[in-house]
């Protein structure tokens, strides 16, 4: 694997006290945090400090004076997730938009709006519903993540299945780049774009080309009618085959959800020792019974249950906040065909078998989750190698495994991304136009760029 970093240029050391005080000069105490605690946190650090600016401009400003004091920075939106990726070697300070929360424009009659990026997904749906509207997307996590940061990670969830992911919803963006200059990319209405697609360039880059200041969204329709079914089998296969024919059929559900009686999840319903088929239809009321129905006849042989509204949304919150709860201390995501999501299952139960997969049955992304305490059985030494073969199973089926949260002893052993291929010198020439002294997140991405 090509493993060569971009590497910054000599970074200052500075205790976090005193870029706290230097901040605080320039740009007024009330931009800067120096966080303690949870909150923000990266690793083991005993603190860090937060920088908060209250516009894009601000950013621009904060990313510029980083520059000229030669400082790491690591972006970020409410801080819920930032052990995701490579720990980052040489981090100074972290720029957060938490701040910047303006709703800039929004058209309903055009299906269309512009926020700024520390704008809450949970907060622009709630001001859309009044208008029957939606950015349909659920990430995996707490309702805190805000839309840059969800831009920023790619971050998606069980409605992959029926909407796609951030990138099929952002339909322009500006960004503020190292040096402190604004750019933008696409525009503030649906329409074909001619040439590459810089949307799409920054969406999933992890703020290692530029930080995400404001976004702009095409909206759909919310639908007036939704149902959740949840299928149960002894094994996993059982319901892969079942998820393969409701994905041939005419039924289209907008999630498709397959997890292990290991997850705890709720909506079980007696059937805590089978494994699970999750099925979110959302349509209009016709046609939303109609796909149900279908997925009922092709489904006739299973045990089923179907989910009142309020135990529908109690499961499908549940579900998103437990992907990413404390609790776990280790979580993989392997990407396969879907077509190969039995024998890979075969292969994760044969090597962690401790492990819950919970899977997007329509696409083949599967997420392992395990306690802490569950790899006590196994030598440190073992657990990497584990991890590691796992992975070679995952690219021989020309997949990917990508660790999400592990010990220190597996992170500090395999790299978090994997072999990228082709595409890491494309990706390092990337890294040195648009940040060439490596200061934006450095070597928290692939290949450490």
């Amino acid at each position: 694997m090509d493993s060569t970093r971009v590497e910054p240029a000599a970074l200052r050391e500075r205790s976090p006290d005193q870029i706290a005080r230097r901040l605080g000069e320039v740009f007024g105490q009330e931009r800067v945090l120096l966080a303690i605690g949870e909150r923000f946190r990266i690793a083991d650090e005993n603190a860090r400090v937060v920088a908060l600016p209250y516009s894009i401009e601000e950013l621009a400003e904060m990313l510029r004076f980083a520059a000229q004091e030669r400082l790491g920075v690591i972006p970020a939106g409410a801080g819920t997730w930032l052990e995701m990726g490579n720990k980052p070697p040489r981090a100074h300070l972290i720029v957060s938009t938490a701040q910047m929360t303006r709703v800039i424009e929004y058209e309903p009659a055009d299906l269309t709006a512009t926020v700024e990026a520390g704008c809450t997904l949970v907060e622009f749906n709630a001001l859309a519903a009044v208008h029957r509207q939606t950015i349909p997307l659920d990430p995996f996590g707490d309702e805190n993540a805000t839309l840059g940061a969800i831009v920023a990670t790619g971050s998606y969830g069980p409605l992959r299945c029926g909407y796609g992911t951030p990138r099929d919803w952002v339909i322009g963006m500006r960004v503020a780049h190292a040096d402190g200059k604004i750019t933008k990319a696409g525009g503030k209405v649906v329409k074909n774009v001619a040439g590459y697609d810089l949307c799409k360039l920054y969406t999933g880059s992890f703020g290692t080309l530029g930080v995400i200041g404001e976004l702009s969204f095409k909206l759909r329709a919310l639908p007036p009618s939704e149902q959740t079914l949840i299928f149960y089998a002894k094994t996993a296969s059982e319901l892969c085959a079942l998820a393969a024919r409701i994905t041939d059929s005419d039924s289209q559900p907008a999630a498709l959800e397959l997890f292990s009686p290991r997850s705890g999840e709720p909506g079980a319903s007696g059937q805590a020792e089978h494994f699970a088929l999750a099925l979110r239809f959302i349509n209009e009321t016709e046609t939303m019974q109609a796909q149900a129905d279908e997925a009922v006849r092709i489904g006739a042989d299973f045990k089923r249950v179907t989910l009142s509204a309020e135990e529908a949304a109690e499961f499908w919150r549940v579900y998103r906040a437990n992907e990413t709860a404390s609790h776990w201390g280790l979580i993989l995501r392997l990407s396969v065909l879907p077509t190969d999501l039995a024998p890979m299952l075969a292969d994760i139960d044969h090597l962690l078998p401790f492990a819950s997969p919970r899977i997007h049955a329509a696409n083949g992304v599967i997420r392992l989750h395990a306690e802490a305490q569950a790899f006590d059985d196994f030598k440190k030494r073992e657990r990497p190698k584990r991890v590691a073969e796992l992975r070679q199973r995952t690219q021989a089926r020309g997949g990917q495994l990508v660790i999400l949260r592990a010990p220190e002893e597996i992170k500090s052993q395999l790299d978090v991304w994997g072999d990228v291929g082709p595409t890491a010198h494309l990706m390092r020439s990337l890294k040195e136009k648009f940040d060439p002294q490596a200061q934006l997140n450095p070597g928290r991405f692939v290949i450490g760029i």
